[in-house]
């Protein structure tokens, strides 16, 4: 199988107290990368390189833990990883959007950071897409929450101020119809989430396959113990058509990657239609 282009990444601690404390100065002295995020690129590439594969270009997009001159306790961050030979024109790698909804304000410093990636790249014939990577927030804590779902996921009003201000981002800065939207939502199929998001791009798993919100529910993405959601979604414009998700499979023990994460990751190919 090909290797993927484009790979989105959510959680990441690069570095901080909990991810290099006792091996930073052994691992400068050896000459080796020092964070857990270029540690992790510099072994993919190298397996890759040893089978012939092509090289990927990183980009880490800072979110909680990386203010401050100091080595935070914990930190996290997303990440867009592209191979080497697509065209990466531009990034906000350096300034990520904050899409955190902060309802109290005296709080405000307590609330995890929530952040939107974006990338812009030129595809092997020069047609320009743009790659928003993203995590929202949990449904606020205590906080009623009632929608289509009859769930929490997606419902809450927190959760919906935040996909409002990434949808504006993605008016502004992104090409709407070549547009691909990726990340963990936290909200279900059929949510006030993911509706207002299918208002404007639409559910690149579900419309491959024909289905309706109700049966994307039941094909999960992750899972605690025994329970088990579909919270990771793929969106897109209508000039992204998606061919395939043959590699994508549902969250549960017989998933290849399930002693990974706590995630199933969703896998599909694409291309820009001109």
């Amino acid at each position: 199988d090909p290797q993927p282009d484009v790979i989105a990444l959510q959680e990441i601690d690069a570095l901080s107290v909990r991810s290099v404390l006792g091996r930073a100065r052994g691992r400068e002295k050896r000459g080796e990368p020092v964070s857990n995020f270029d540690r992790f690129c510099a072994s993919l590439n190298q397996a890759s390189q040893e089978r012939n594969g092509h090289t990927y270009r990183a980009v880490f997009y800072p979110a909680q833990g990386h203010t401050g001159s100091g080595l935070p306790l914990y930190s996290t961050g997303l990440a867009i990883l592209s191979r080497d030979t697509l065209t990466q024109v531009e990034h906000n790698g350096d300034d990520p959007l904050d899409i955190t909804h902060r309802r109290i304000a005296r709080l405000s410093r307590l609330k995890q950071k929530r952040i939107c990636a974006w990338s812009r790249f030129l595809d092997d014939d020069g047609a320009a897409f743009d790659f928003f990577n993203t995590h929202l927030s949990l449904p606020a804590f205590l906080q009623r929450a009632s929608g289509p779902t009859g769930g929490r996921f997606g419902e809450s009003d927190n959760q919906v101020h935040e996909i409002e201000t990434l949808l504006n981002f993605v008016h502004e800065r992104g090409i709407l119809d070549r547009t691909v939207l990726v990340g963990d939502f936290n909200a279900l199929p059929g949510s006030r989430v993911y509706n207002t998001v299918s208002s404007r791009l639409r559910d690149a798993h579900a419309t491959f396959l024909r289905a309706p919100p109700d049966t994307m529910i039941g094909m999960p993405s992750a899972g605690f113990m025994n329970l088990r959601y579909r919270l990771d979604h793929v969106f897109s414009g209508t000039d992204i058509r998606f061919h395939d998700f043959h590699d994508t499979a549902p969250y549960g023990s017989q998933h290849p990657w399930v002693s990974l994460s706590d995630h199933a990751p969703l896998v599909g190919r694409f291309s820009v239609t001109t």
